[in-house]
């Protein structure tokens, strides 16, 4: 396999773990007024899933590695 075409793509996968964070950074406030003290999922600048156990978040979304491009970011009060 060619390694510049897999480092491609996990840098892609990256950009898109990046974007989604920008995301929710830029709406915070809309966060805060319906996710408070949750973790928020979010993939392609969309909610996709959120919990207030990461655990349970993660177990849920079956998870295991940054392949998905899924942000998730706990929503303070």
């Amino acid at each position: 396999m060619n390694l510049e075409f897999v480092k491609d793509i996990d840098l892609e996968r990256m950009e898109k773990i990046r974007d989604g964070f920008e995301w929710f950074y830029s709406h915070y406030e809309y966060f805060r007024k319906y996710y408070l003290g949750k973790h928020v999922a979010i993939k392609d600048q969309k909610v996709i899933d959120c919990d207030k156990n990461l655990d349970t978040l993660v177990d849920r979304l079956q998870i295991r590695n940054y392949k998905n491009s899924i942000a998730i970011e706990f929503v303070y009060p």
